[in-house]
């Protein structure tokens, strides 16, 4: 009984941390410059009910975001710099990433809420930037 109790442990602990993993594999991917530059591959990232308050202080929904991502993306630009990201699984298929973004000489703190969609497969659903100054 000892034995199964702790493999249900284990495997629940590698379940959690392949999740927070994926989730996390994910936000990088829609933070590089070739995601960025892509709206077809950016918007396989978005959910159908994706939200933004951008750093900006707008916000922004699933259309059109990718489209105006890419736009604004120079494929040519320095690759957006991350720092002290940090992962947590809320639940099972939810993962909350915050972190730190420089980019064009602007930091700003960042926190994106991941949903499991598949096996593998994690879509944003929310995302916010907050300037800082440092």
């Amino acid at each position: 009984m000892g034995q199964h109790c702790r493999m249900n442990c284990d495997d629940g602990l590698a379940g959690a941390e392949r999740q927070v993993a994926e989730a996390v594999a994910a936000e990088y991917e829609s933070l590089s410059v070739e995601c960025r530059a892509d709206p077809a591959r950016l918007m396989r990232l978005l959910a159908p009910d994706f939200h933004e308050f951008g750093a900006s202080g707008g916000e922004l929904g699933y259309e059109g975001t990718a489209e105006l991502v890419a736009l604004s993306t120079d494929p040519e630009a320095e690759p957006i710099m991350v720092e002290n990201m940090r992962a947590r699984l809320l639940a099972d298929g939810l993962v909350m990433i915050k972190y730190t973004s420089a980019n064009q000489g602007r930091r700003s703190n960042r926190t994106s809420l991941w949903r499991r969609v598949g096996p593998g497969r994690w879509q944003i659903f929310h995302h916010q930037g907050t300037i800082t100054k440092s």
